[in-house]
């Protein structure tokens, strides 16, 4: 199927949803991927699980880790199989909570060269 044809299946307010997820995500890449690093290195594969549907203070939405088994617990399809297909060395998911019991989630990559540490 096209992709003008695919992209009509998707509401507007979807796609304005995606995108504004997207941005914000890009905005706090670095603090997501440092934590995403720290959770893999604890416990193992799993996901960011941001829960939007709390107003943010100083702070931010607050968010954690959870491992694999929790995501196949508490997430759909989409979240167990991101979780099961990333490559954690440049790769990290991301669920975000939405009202009405809705989730959005994301596997975003991070190009590798970022993931190393820089030598001065």
């Amino acid at each position: 199927m096209p992709e003008r044809e695919r992209r009509s299946e998707i509401p507007r307010w979807a796609e304005r949803e995606r995108t504004e997820d997207l941005a914000w995500i890009g905005e706090n890449l670095q603090g997501f991927w440092n934590a995403a690093r720290s959770g893999y290195e604890a416990d193992g594969r799993g996901a960011l699980v941001a829960d939007t549907t709390v107003k943010p203070t100083g702070g931010g939405h607050p968010f954690g880790y959870m491992r694999q088994e929790q995501i196949q617990q508490f997430g759909g399809k989409d979240e167990t199989r991101m979780v099961s297909a990333y490559d954690p060395s440049w790769e990290l998911v991301i669920v975000l909570l939405k009202p009405k019991d809705r989730m959005s989630s994301y596997r975003v990559g991070i190009p590798k060269q970022q993931s190393k540490p820089t030598t001065r």
